[in-house]
């Protein structure tokens, strides 16, 4: 038997985008790369909310493949260029539009200084679990 448990135990903070605890049995763990918002012809779009949809679409191609969605993903670390001196609100808007209510994913934000293109501003690792 497999199974997803999400929990959110009193005396954590009850957050709107992510789960505080994600219990998995059984089934199938799966590691989506971080992915950005990079075009298929290599661009990386000019603005924080434009890059947080395409990031999002490229997340849901990856899950995809694999017969997942985004019910299905368990854990994700997002990475922020410049976290403090950004409005990262479109990013945290993507991450509670992108997960259904219910099925919210244990989540770590981090400030870092670059990402793998110059122009990226954030990427995201998934991980994923499949019954």
């Amino acid at each position: 038997m497999s199974n997803i448990e999400r929990i959110n135990p009193k005396g954590l903070s009850e957050p709107q985008g992510y789960s505080q605890i994600v219990i998995t049995q059984g089934g199938k763990l799966i590691h989506l790369a971080g992915q950005g918002g990079i075009g298929d012809d290599g661009t990386v779009p000019e603005n924080l909310e434009d890059e947080t949809k395409l990031m999002f679409e490229k997340i849901a191609i990856g899950l995809n493949a694999v017969g997942a969605t985004a019910a299905d993903v368990v854990r994700i670390v997002v990475y922020i260029v410049d976290l403090g001196n950004i409005n990262p609100m479109p990013v945290y808007e993507g991450i509670r539009s992108f997960f259904p209510e219910g099925y919210k994913p244990v989540s770590t934000i981090l400030g870092v200084t670059a990402l793998a293109l110059p122009e990226m501003k954030v990427e995201i690792d998934v991980t994923a679990f499949l019954k």
